[in-house]
Parts: structure tokens; sequence; C-alpha cells
């Protein structure tokens, strides 16, 4: 995951500043706004399995530097990628004023989904608008195995 955060956000560094105003319809979130929740969603997984806070008074209408979101993601996927290599244990967290249980496998699973999902909403976004510079086979797991191997230590 990290690397194909990492691999979008890169590519991002390629965006005007008008490219990251750009929004798939009118109610839908800009690319600043995609990209600022992945980074933030990350942290807050990433603190969910760890108790690590990852950044602090930021939110998702901010205009987050792009260094900036490059720092806080790698450190939030640096952490869920520890973390993934631990025994399984139910984390509690509070959610809007709610205490809520989760397995710590069920929390890193959503944070890879959860990524992965609004990777592919910048991509289609950007293909509306008539930019092609994201294609989303190229950090399949396929190109991340052929790149890392099929070993991830964690270490």
């Amino acid at each position: 995951m990290a690397w194909a955060n990492q691999f979008v956000l890169a590519k991002l560094g390629e965006l005007t500043d008008l490219d990251w105003k750009l929004r798939l319809t009118e109610e839908d979130w800009s690319i600043q706004e995609l990209a600022n929740h992945i980074v933030l969603a990350a942290g807050g997984y990433a603190s969910r399995v760890s108790g690590l806070t990852v950044s602090t008074g930021l939110n998702q209408s901010m205009t987050i530097a792009l260094d900036k979101l490059q720092e806080y993601c790698a450190t939030a996927d640096e952490i869920l990628r520890v973390e993934s290599h631990k025994l399984d244990q139910i984390n509690t967290y509070v959610r809007d004023g709610k205490s809520i249980e989760r397995s710590r496998s069920t929390i890193i699973s959503q944070s890879i989904h959860h990524a992965t999902e609004h990777r592919a909403q910048i991509s289609d976004t950007l293909k509306v608008h008539g930019i092609r510079i994201l294609d989303l086979d190229e950090i399949d797991i396929w190109a991340y195995s052929d790149i890392a191997g099929e070993i991830n230590s964690p270490e």
C-alpha cells in the first residue's frame, strides 16, 4: 500500500494548482480532498492499531502541501506495515463518541481497501478531465511483487 500511495502522490506532483481542484462531479471531492483523505485516513488507521499519532490539526478540506502528504503517508503506511506483522488482536478506539472494537487484521485490511478505492477515484477524476498520468495497472499487486519480491519482512 505504501508503494502505491507514494506512486500516486508522486504522479500528483505533475499537476497544476488548478488540477488539484478538479472534481468528477460538483458533488464529489476534489483531487486535493481525495489525496488528503487517503493520507489522513491512513493516519487514523495507523493510530487505531498502534496508538501512535501521525498528524494533528489537519482536515480533509485544507490545502496540505504535497511534500507533507508524502511524509504523513509514509509514516502512516510504515506503521501499518509493521503492525500487519504482529499477531491479530482486538483494538478498541472511539469514533464519533462511540467505542468500537475491531480486530487488527480488519483495520489493516480496510486501510488497504480504502486507499485503493480513493486512488481509483483520483484516477477517474483525472481521466474525465483528459489528464492521463495515472495508470492503476502500474500499481497493482503484481507490479509490486515484481519490484519488491514476494517476501515482505517486518524489519
